[in-house]
């Protein structure tokens, strides 16, 4: 006989949570093109402000996660009756941290987000946010049981994240292998970065030379595949090319998800991590 599912006092079911993250993750999307439809005609202190916004989001689930392995570090090697555990359960250095990454990774993000020209990829977002939300209800349920609970929210975030992100970067590689590209093959390097440097333009000087860092980057991706492609695709630079389709689409696929992450709370747990007796607060 199976035993009951027993959820905390007050916790909504499962499947409340499931279906009001899926619906989180839809306006997400939904905001995120409205963003990139105007993006590019939005002065200046909305973009810093946009980007201040971005950056808190991902900082704040990164550094929510990020304290609850922190805790389980700690109840696991450390006594509790210790003064240590309190002390580096993470704090202003950690938060820094996160903030700086958070600020490279919302920028990205922006910059990302005004290039879109693909409708496939918004779908491809969407599809990941779900798969996401589906992994994290899955993770926890396989986890029951298995995992300690305090900490198994975030073991489950964690899993759902990484299965997510590699879909999705696969996704925008296919999207990308498809597009349609210039063609620089009579053309100088010097000559590739301008044609596509001149093309980018916003209202914003702060997007303006992101926007344009990046179509330079581009160039140089597009010259270098273009001008050794008769050598074929093992050739040095056209693999080089490549790799910098990779990490671009992994930008994107990162910042989107842990953009998701800092919407989405983890699932509650009715104890504090500021005592290192008992379980971390997740939300």
């Amino acid at each position: 006989m199976s035993t009951p599912t027993v959820h905390p006092p007050g916790a909504p079911p499962a499947r409340h949570v499931a279906l009001r993250h899926a619906f989180t993750m839809t306006v997400l999307v939904i905001g995120l093109w409205l963003l990139h439809m105007y993006l590019r005609v939005l002065p200046e202190a909305a973009i810093t402000l946009l980007w201040i916004g971005v950056t808190l989001i991902i900082a704040l689930g990164a550094f929510r996660r990020h304290r609850v392995r922190r805790a389980a570090f700690l109840r696991g090697y450390l006594e509790p009756t210790s003064v240590w555990p309190r002390r580096l359960r993470g704090g202003p250095l950690m938060a820094l941290r996160h903030l700086l990454a958070g600020m490279v990774l919302g920028g990205l993000l922006l910059i990302a987000l005004a290039r879109i020209s693909s409708p496939e990829a918004w779908a491809a977002l969407l599809v990941a946010g779900f798969v996401l939300v589906a992994g994290d209800a899955l993770f926890t349920r396989w986890l029951r049981g298995h995992a300690h609970p305090d900490f198994a929210p975030e073991l489950a975030r964690r899993a759902a994240l990484r299965v997510a992100g590699t879909l999705l970067i696969a996704a925008l590689m296919v999207l990308a292998l498809q597009a349609r590209y210039p063609d620089l093959t009579g053309a100088s390097l010097e000559q590739a970065v301008w044609f596509l440097v001149q093309h980018e333009g916003a209202r914003s000087l702060l997007l303006e030379t992101g926007l344009q860092i990046v179509a330079a980057q581009d160039a140089l991706r597009l010259w270098l595949g273009q001008q050794w492609f008769p050598q074929g695709v093992q050739s040095l630079p056209a693999l080089l090319g490549w790799l910098l389709v990779l990490v671009e689409q992994a930008f994107l696929a990162v910042g989107f998800l842990l953009l998701a992450n800092g919407l989405l709370p983890l699932r509650a747990v009715d104890r504090s991590l500021d005592d290192p007796r008992n379980a971390p607060v997740v939300e």
